[in-house]
């Protein structure tokens, strides 16, 4: 969503709010946080208006997801809250939405860091365990890694939002960039992913170029694991932001190209019956 088209949306909801009361609006209901339950489990604090049981295996799923993410990385644990809020009426959850963070594109959840909580909003609904493990993962990774950049902290959300046992495999992505590859039309670069502003909104082939580095990371050879994993211990560390060398730089001392890497590592995830079935 282009930056015209939020202003556009903020000035209709801002000259909404100036009609008169006896005008109908488009949401009667209260545009409020669900709050009626509050679940905590371990570094996650549920809050919706239905009863959630306390051994829902989703909830399950997210918990092993966050000792997923410490292993994989080599990150310690944190015990900093994450308030996850669970709309069960998807009107409700768009009202809040376009009236508290109207900037926001339109999407089914959304993860929310201030200087000092950690929030996820999502909506309950076909979706919500996939959009729950991309959510939860990037406060799982600001809680021990607060200088992120853009490119990584969504390709690691990517990753991550696959269900256990697949190891990050992202058959969407991986289509997308199998059909562009045969069509010629995509070199990965990883500067230009790096470059990107964090205040505006990745496209669709961003995302699937983000979780290409990540998966080609984290699956290809240990040592390039390894590499993410140092990579990040550093970020952790850092004094000042831009200190840490980027990891672009890092493989580009290897003596492969990294975008040759890249292309094979998709062209064999494909190969080996990763895409379309």
């Amino acid at each position: 969503m282009n930056r015209s088209w939020r202003v556009f949306r903020a000035l209709v909801l801002s000259m909404a709010g100036l009609l008169s009361a006896g005008c109908a609006t488009q949401w009667q209901t209260p545009l409020k946080l669900p709050n009626q339950h509050t679940l905590v489990r371990e570094q996650l604090v549920f809050h919706s208006d239905f009863q959630i049981p306390v051994r829902h295996r989703l909830i399950e799923e997210l918990i092993a997801r966050r000792g997923d993410v410490s292993r994989r990385l080599g990150l310690t644990l944190s015990d900093e809250p994450i308030n996850v809020y669970l709309f069960e009426d998807n009107e409700q959850f768009e009202g809040y939405i376009w009236k508290y963070h109207p900037e926001y594109p339109e999407r089914r959840a959304f993860f929310v860091k201030t200087d000092t909580r950690l929030v996820v909003y999502v909506q309950w609904g076909d979706r919500v365990a996939e959009d729950l493990r991309h959510e939860v993962t990037h406060g799982y990774l600001h809680s021990v890694v607060p200088n992120l950049p853009l490119w990584l902290d969504e390709g690691l959300a990517e990753y991550f939002e696959v269900a256990r046992g697949r190891r990050g495999l992202n058959r969407a992505h991986l289509d997308l960039l199998t059909e562009r590859l045969r069509r010629g039309d995509w070199q990965p670069d990883l500067e230009r992913l790096a470059r990107l502003d964090p205040r505006q909104e990745m496209t669709l082939d961003e995302y699937a170029e983000a979780w290409a580095w990540v998966h080609f990371l984290m699956e290809s050879r240990p040592e390039h694991a390894e590499m993410l994993r140092t990579y990040l211990r550093q970020l952790q560390s850092e004094e000042r932001e831009g200190a840490t060398e980027p990891i672009s730089s890092r493989l580009r001392r290897l003596p492969v190209p990294p975008e040759r890497m890249l292309i094979d590592h998709v062209q064999h995830l494909a190969a080996r019956g990763g895409g379309r079935r």
